[in-house]
């Protein structure tokens, strides 16, 4: 987007015609209209006032390449967020606790019905709880973005 089109585009935002415009910048309205096709840039000073009336900064005003750059930095933000959900999920499926519940239950499973140890059994349902702590603070660590 050219300063034209931008000055334009900021002027009908604020519902200004050309005419009000130019009387608020002390110019003619032939000079806001030679502005807006590209014909003639502003000086210094009316641009540092437009981009007071506009709420907006020069380098807005100015610069092709910010817009592109507010573009890019919207997608790497939503790719980023993506990635980060992704290796959560990535980090929880690999991480051990879950293995360790699975064989877990079929360890206590297997000892209830065969061995009746009591302290196998004890030792099977600490490391089941050992292995509840771990996956309750990789969760929490997940949902806090530690």
């Amino acid at each position: 987007m050219t300063v034209g089109e931008k000055i334009t585009k900021l002027r009908k935002e604020q519902n200004l015609t050309q005419e009000q415009f130019a009387e608020i910048l002390k110019v003619s309205r032939q000079s806001v209209s030679k502005w807006e096709r590209n014909d003639a840039y502003p000086d210094t000073g009316r641009l540092i006032r437009m981009s007071k009336i506009f709420d907006c900064s020069l380098d807005y005003l100015l610069k092709d390449e910010l817009e592109q750059m507010d573009v890019n930095l919207a997608a790497a933000k939503e790719d980023a967020g993506y990635d980060k959900m992704r290796a959560g999920m990535l980090t929880y499926l690999s991480f051990p606790p879950i293995f360790g519940w699975i064989v877990a239950v079929v360890s206590l499973k297997f000892q209830k019905s065969h061995m009746k140890n009591k302290v196998q059994i004890g030792l099977t349902i600490m490391g089941m709880m050992f292995s509840l702590i771990c996956t309750i603070l990789m969760i929490a660590g997940v949902l806090l973005e530690l």
